[in-house]
């Protein structure tokens, strides 16, 4: 078969050391998720350094079956966010981006993933509020995917009143007939509602008072209906008191 060369971008997401030295990373980019590997010493035009979580590359890479790991020649950044090493952002930065990894594991979704993402990163980086920057975009990540919660509707039975109880296997709020779930003060259902309909500009214009009960909630809210993440699970160990 013929040997093939080819150009590709992508925000790197996931990166694996091997204990030969030679590094697996995984990106994103608008066409969807793809991975390769960058042979120890053998890299030209650049170096592994290049090759960091959340670094925006574009690498020349060699395959020559498509079944093979593609095999990174060459790589250049194209932009890099050293604000996102800082130990207070870097824990939300590692946030999205196995949250992204993790929703493209079946389905390779591309553009719209791939903006939110590098928008959350951006927004990590120049934010003065990093935590609600990985709130709010952790919940559109999951609703670039269709992964929703139901919020205008009650998630058992439909009835257009809602209350304020939320339900995670179910999916949202529930009604006071149902009535099941985590239960919601009012200023924390406006909260998530904002969130989840208005831009993350807009969101953040009022800090948001519920942050606690919003990490229970966006972290059993993934782990049912997604997989459990080990970078929230890290975020609650040190920093969180779960409910």
């Amino acid at each position: 078969m013929s040997t093939r060369y080819a150009l590709r971008e992508g925000i790197i997401i996931r990166r694996k050391q091997l204990p030969n030295g030679d590094i697996v990373i995984t990106l994103i980019s608008e066409n969807g998720k793809w991975r390769a590997i960058a042979k120890k010493g053998k890299l030209l035009g650049g170096n592994l350094g290049k090759l960091s979580l959340f670094h925006d590359v574009t690498v020349q890479y060699y395959r020559k079956n498509d079944e093979d790991l593609a095999l990174i020649t060459q790589v250049q950044l194209g932009g890099a966010l050293p604000q996102l090493a800082d130990p207070a952002v870097y824990p939300y930065a590692h946030i999205l981006a196995e949250l992204t990894d993790k929703l493209t594991v079946d389905v390779h979704l591309g553009e719209n993933i791939h903006s939110y993402l590098a928008s959350g990163l951006r927004g990590l980086a120049q934010h003065s509020d990093p935590e609600a920057v990985a709130l709010i975009m952790s919940w559109k990540l999951l609703q670039q995917a269709g992964l929703s919660p139901r919020l205008l509707r009650c998630a058992r039975c439909g009835a257009s009143e809602t209350g304020l109880m939320f339900d995670i296997a179910a999916g949202g709020i529930t009604c006071n007939k149902c009535n099941s779930g985590i239960k919601l003060n009012p200023k924390a259902a406006a909260e998530l509602s904002a969130i989840m309909h208005a831009t993350m500009h807009e969101v953040l214009q009022h800090p948001l008072s519920e942050r606690n009960l919003h990490w229970v909630l966006l972290s059993r809210y993934i782990s049912f209906h997604v997989t459990a993440l080990q970078s929230l699970n890290n975020l609650q160990r040190f920093t969180l008191q779960v409910i």
